[in-house]
C-alpha cells in the first residue's frame, strides 16, 4: 500500500520537473533572440504550413468540433543557398505570403521579424 503514494510522489515530481526545464529553455530561448542582431537575407518563400491545434481529447471532439487555434510556419530558402529556415508567423503575416515570393527576410535569432516582397 506504501508503494502507490511513492510512486505518486515520483510521478508528480517527475512532470514538475519537466514542465520547469521547458519553461527555462522557452526563457533562455526569448532571451537570446533578444539581444541577437536583426539579420536580413534575400529568400525566396518555399512553403506554408497551417497546423490545427487540437487542445480536446477524442471523446470531446466527437460531440463538439474542434477549435479555431492554428499554428502557422514558413519557411524561407536563401537566394544565394544554405540551409532552409523556418519560422513561426501569426496568422496576418503568414497570409501576406506567397509561395514563390522572393524578397528580404528580417529575423532575430530564430524569432520572425517580418518579410518584405521584390516589388
Amino acid at each position: 500500500m506504501s508503494k502507490m503514494p511513492l510512486f505518486f510522489v515520483i510521478v508528480v515530481a517527475i512532470i514538475v520537473i519537466a514542465a520547469s526545464f521547458r519553461f527555462v529553455q522557452q526563457r533562455r530561448e526569448k532571451a537570446s533572440n533578444d539581444v541577437a542582431p536583426l539579420l536580413q537575407k534575400r529568400v525566396v518563400v518555399s512553403n506554408k504550413r497551417e497546423k490545427p491545434l487540437n487542445d480536446r481529447r477524442s471523446r470531446q471532439q466527437q460531440t463538439a468540433p474542434a477549435g479555431t487555434s492554428v499554428r502557422y510556419e514558413a519557411s524561407f530558402k536563401p537566394e544565394t543557398g544554405g540551409l532552409e529556415m523556418t519560422f513561426r508567423l501569426d496568422a496576418q503575416q503568414y497570409h501576406q505570403l506567397t509561395v514563390g515570393d522572393r524578397g528580404t527576410l528580417s529575423y532575430k535569432g530564430s524569432r520572425f521579424e517580418g518579410f518584405e516582397p521584390e516589388r
